[in-house]
């Protein structure tokens, strides 16, 4: 009977993929006979990109101060860096400062209340000075696009000055020009942050080379860092002098008869107390006219290449810019080829005391800032991430098997394999700060291993990176959960920190990360065909999970429905959605959920995010992946987007969404806004699933399986899909043209698909890209199909 029914159902496949066949073969000779013109998309793209130029160029009409940039957190004034070197810039009329720093510039043993242990430090940086009277006519420009900073300055002598940073070399260029038919003096001031006396720092002419170093903490410290800014003039004849210990003055004079060209290197950095000047040295000796050249060729390759990856259109100019600008931040705060990863605040650090010691901030801040970088079609900016991770897996498995007891007092004595991390620690590999009592700190972290994977289908980073840390968080669970008796059965419960400082029974924040990770244990042991034997016992678990806790909303307002708590006890305060984890970044509750359990979710999103204003107020402090959860629910895209666009209009003149706190997980944006537009959810494709009535499009969004798509939407009804697959995997996709049947085609010819209800299947090659059309058919073929 089973091979009958297998027969029934293949015979029907055939028969209707055979009338589909038949007419897109009618439809594409139609289309044959109309003269056809092929777009580039490389044109397309850069027609795209050239239109949003001028909504990526922050413009400043007036100078702006030290004072009004000074930051220990995000950037606020104008920024570029290249994963390794972040600067941030301030002005007077006839001057511009470069604030530098380096992201493995990092001292050990400074306290405050975080704890004591390592901290981002500045290095130091240059000024640049036009001696020539104060007037009018002061401009400065922040070309996101273009990754340049551009002044005018304010003098009777105008000047210009055009700044930009090479990507995988740690050179920062200016070139200056000018009109006026009478030369300009101008002074190029080098010199190491000397704001604190721990931090000592020195100075020294070398043949034409202004050089100057920054040291780390010497004193009981576990490591010496020393950093360098080494800067020299192009283009004319200059005078140095060493004027202190931590500052050189170069002197020239420009002429409108060329370019001159103030050539910075940052070097040094780490843990071997080596600034490394010789180097530096060597490097802007042998530097020419031509050599910028190519810098500046490279860097203007790689910016294009970064900046048509993907993106999208959602006709909303606030949105628009805070998602490229986003990738903009991504881009330029974290590169593959870094020393070290940048913490939350990217790679700015203008302040010997940054907000949490400037690190990467374990539970939950650092992880978002690389949410949206596996959909953007960008993961390698997460690869300086896993680097980290990596480096202090050792110290946390240390950590679980002897000092449990600084976790909780009833942890003490107690011993259990895999790794529990502090909160906190610098890109460097050194861990920091407490617990907060929590135990999510390190399977906080499977879901950025299991995307890179699940987005690239790299199965080397799968067999040797994802699984093996997956694993670990694996053996902790599988130690530190209480298997109990519960009612005619048993469950296996977690007690834990939810939120920093509180000790919860079994809080979804958890129990989402508990089953995510031993449902992708399952999945890839499979896969690689190891870890036999253990795959019952995780089975059992996932089977023997808690619920999670329901209650009725005890704050107010509230439209008095059901909502997620926050723990078995019922706790449903304060207004940020720790519970929704399971939905993201976890992906154990999505839109293909028990509708009830999914309607719940909704109303958890509405009682803390519009009711008590979570989106508008404390989302605001603790990032935005409360949107994203609301947008994995399907929760009212119309709201969504007018609480997205309420955050993005309080942003600073240079684009960041800064709350005195956090950094990098505004960029969450860009995955919010790439989840209402397109899902993976049971390997399938879902187009526009949380979008509203209006028209948008996207291109090349990376998704599960490999996959970059492309499609457009009038409110209505979806176009030009495209699908190019990198591996070769079978391609699922739910059908956006309900009632009609889909046509595919590579290359002209069309690709035999099948179909489950409205789940389409084909199989791909590796590059090769197809075009998805629908083609009106109700055949009673199909419709038997349908039934069966």
């Amino acid at each position: 009977m089973k091979n009958n029914i297998i027969f029934c159902f293949i015979f029907w496949s055939f028969l209707a993929n055979s009338q589909e066949l038949k007419t897109g073969r009618d439809k594409i000779a139609v289309l044959k006979s109309k003269k056809s013109v092929k777009i580039d998309d490389s044109k397309v793209d850069s027609l795209f990109l050239q239109k949003k130029k001028n909504l990526l160029t922050a413009t400043w009409d007036t100078p702006f101060g030290y004072s009004s940039v000074k930051s220990n957190h995000a950037p606020i004034g104008p920024y570029m860096g290249n994963g390794d070197v972040g600067v941030v810039c301030h002005t007077s009329e006839n001057s511009q400062t470069f604030r530098i720093s380096k992201v493995d510039f990092v001292t050990d043993g400074w306290s405050d209340w975080a704890g004591t242990g390592p901290a981002a430090l500045p290095v130091g940086g240059v000024q640049i000075i036009v001696k020539s009277p104060v007037t009018r006519g002061f401009n400065y420009q922040m070309d996101q696009l273009g990754n340049e900073l551009r002044m005018n300055t304010a003098t009777a002598q105008p000047v210009k000055m055009k700044s930009w940073i090479a990507v995988n070399d740690n050179v920062m260029v200016t070139e200056l020009t000018t009109t006026a038919n009478t030369p300009i003096n101008i002074s190029v001031e080098t010199f190491a942050d000397s704001a604190n006396a721990p931090y000592t720092t020195t100075s020294e002419v070398n043949n034409q080379v202004a050089q100057v170093t920054r040291q780390t903490k010497t004193a009981g410290a576990r490591w010496i860092s020393k950093a360098g800014i080494s800067t020299r003039i192009i283009g004319a004849a200059a005078t140095l002098i060493a004027v202190s210990k931590s500052q050189v003055n170069s002197s020239f004079v420009l002429t409108n008869a060329k370019t001159i060209y103030v050539l910075t290197n940052i070097s040094g950095g780490g843990k071997t107390n080596n600034a490394k000047l010789p180097a530096a040295y060597t490097l802007l000796r042998s530097a020419d006219v031509s050599g910028v050249a190519r810098l500046r060729k490279a860097k203007a390759a790689w910016w294009k290449d970064m900046w048509s990856r993907s993106y999208v259109e959602t006709n909303d100019e606030l949105l628009d810019r805070h998602y490229l600008s986003s990738i903009y931040f991504l881009a330029s705060a974290y590169n593959e080829h870094s020393p070290a990863c940048g913490g939350m605040y990217g790679v700015w650090n203008m302040s010997d005391s940054m907000m949490y010691h400037g690190d990467i901030h374990l539970n939950y801040n650092s992880q978002a800032g690389f949410y949206s970088v596996f959909s953007a079609n960008r993961p390698e900016i997460a690869k300086p991430f896993y680097n980290f991770i990596e480096s202090i897996v050792p110290d946390g498995k240390r950590r679980a098997q002897t000092d449990m007891g600084s976790v909780h007092p009833s942890l003490a004595g107690k011993s259990f394999r895999g790794a529990v991390f502090l909160v906190g620690g610098l890109g460097i590999g050194v861990p920091y700060n407490y617990y907060w009592k929590q135990t999510m700190n390190a399977p906080f972290n499977v879901p950025l291993f299991s995307w890179y994977y699940e987005y690239t289908g790299d199965k080397d980073f799968l067999r040797n990176r994802a699984y093996p840390f997956i694993r670990e968080c694996g053996d902790f669970y599988e130690d530190y959960m209480k298997k109990e008796a519960y009612g005619n059965t048993y469950r296996y419960s977690i007690t834990t920190g939810a939120h920093e400082d509180s000790w919860d029974l079994n809080p979804p924040s958890d129990l989402g990360f508990v089953e995510q990770t031993f449902s992708l244990l399952l999945k890839y042991s499979k896969l690689l065909n190891v870890d036999a034997e253990r795959r019952a016992l995780w089975n059992d678990i996932l089977s023997h999970l808690p619920k999670y806790k329901v209650v009725m909303p005890t704050k107010n307002p509230n439209k008095g429905l059901p909502v997620f708590a926050k723990n078995e006890a019922g706790w449903d305060y304060p207004n940020h959605m720790i519970q929704m984890h399971p939905v993201y970044p976890c992906e154990v509750l999505d839109l293909l959920s028990n509708p009830d359990t999914l309607q719940i979710a909704r109303n958890t999103v509405d009682y803390y995010e519009v009711s008590q204003k979570g989106f508008s107020g404390s989302m605001n402090s603790l990032g935005l992946s409360g949107f994203i959860m609301a947008a994995r629910v399907g929760f009212n895209p119309d709201v969504i987007i007018q609480n997205l666009r309420t955050l993005v209009s309080r942003a600073k003149p240079n684009f960041l969404i800064n709350d005195g706190h956090h950094g990098a997980e505004k960029t969450a944006l860009i995955e919010t806004i790439n989840s209402m537009m397109l899902q993976t959810l049971d390997s399938t494709l879902y187009l526009f699933p949380n979008w509203p009535k209006s028209a948008a499009k996207f291109t090349r969004l990376r998704t599960k399986g490999a996959f970059l798509v492309s499609a457009n939407y009038d409110g209505k009804m979806v176009s030009g899909l495209k699908v190019f697959s990198e591996k070769g995997t079978r391609c699922y996709l739910d059908n956006p043209w309900k009632g009609n049947v889909i046509q595919i085609t590579e290359n002209g010819k069309l690709i035999a698909s099948s179909k489950v209800g409205d789940r389409y299947c084909f199989m791909t090659k590796p590059g090769s890209t197809y075009i998805l059309i629908p083609v009106k058919y109700g055949s009673s073929s199909h419709d038997s199909l349908k039934i069966l």
